[in-house]
């Protein structure tokens, strides 16, 4: 299917001018992030997904879903060319804080748009929190509700960071500007996503949406909510009633998605301890 970019652009509720000028760029991103959960649905369905732009537009245009980064950066990436920006597709390498490394291969598709002499971070998928808006790759710090966000140059590759009211830097992902396409994000499905491999991540709950102030994301029965002022907390999901609590926040607005959510939560969770994931918690 090919993208229709007007449906696009009203799903994500954005009715504001389209010149390719960062004013834009920050309104465009706020519009979908704020309209589109993360979700990692399809691989606790024993769904193996789609990525190119056209299957992710029927997914999250016309069936009103979410997505992974390796589909909604992928679509958003189609329509930021369709209005006229030059944008790349990178990999980055996500943080696990359970493991205190990066993961080995780049799983999390990021884009990087350069416009007016500016190389810009832009990631509109990622199930943790994030920047909002697009990130100079300079060092700039930008603030958001109370978290400030920068992308740090270390050599030849850039890690994109994070501060809250610990006033610490916390890394978030690394990646270099060299650029990744389908070949290399079609191998990541493979690996992760394809239900032949039984790769843990199909049998991890996974999913976030961007509030006014911050994100709600819950892993497994770990429900993380970031707030306003640089605030974190964490909580367990430990009955059904909490879990499909969870799921309504997390995909206001999709009650598809909140009744999909719980039953993987009932059957992935229920009353069993979860499996900690081996893929990053913050992709894909």
């Amino acid at each position: 299917m090919t993208p229709d970019w007007s449906a696009y652009l009203a799903r994500i509720g954005y009715e504001g001018p389209l010149e390719p000028t960062l004013d834009v760029l920050r309104g465009l991103c706020r519009a979908h992030v704020l309209a589109v959960p993360f979700e990692l649905l399809d691989g606790p369905d024993g769904i193996k997904p789609a990525i190119d732009a056209g299957s992710v537009f029927e997914k999250v245009v016309i069936r009103r879903q979410g997505g992974a980064c390796m589909e909604v950066n992928n679509l958003f990436a189609g329509l930021l060319g369709h209005l006229g920006y030059e944008v790349t597709t990178l990999a980055s390498r996500p943080w696990l804080p359970q493991e205190r490394a990066y993961t080995e291969t780049g799983d999390h598709m990021v884009l990087l748009v350069r416009l007016d002499g500016t190389e810009w971070l832009v990631d509109v998928a990622y199930s943790q929190l994030t920047a909002v808006g697009p990130i100079e790759l300079d060092g700039t710090v930008r603030t958001e509700n109370g978290w400030a966000f920068r992308v740090h140059r270390e050599d030849e590759e850039f890690v994109a960071q994070r501060k809250g009211v610990s006033g610490r830097w916390a890394p978030i992902h690394r990646f270099t500007r060299d650029r990744r396409g389908a070949e290399h994000f079609d191998e990541i499905v493979e690996l992760y996503l394809n239900p032949a491999n039984d790769s843990p991540i199909l049998h991890t709950l996974m999913c976030s949406r961007v509030t006014g102030t911050g994100k709600v994301t819950v892993v497994n029965d770990l429900l993380i909510e970031t707030a306003e002022g640089g605030a974190e907390s964490s909580s367990r999901l430990e009955t059904p009633q909490a879990a499909r609590a969870a799921m309504a926040a997390v995909f206001a607005g999709h009650p598809q998605l909140v009744e999909r959510g719980t039953r993987i939560w009932q059957r992935l969770v229920g009353d069993r301890p979860p499996a900690a994931p081996t893929f990053e918690e913050s992709t894909a």
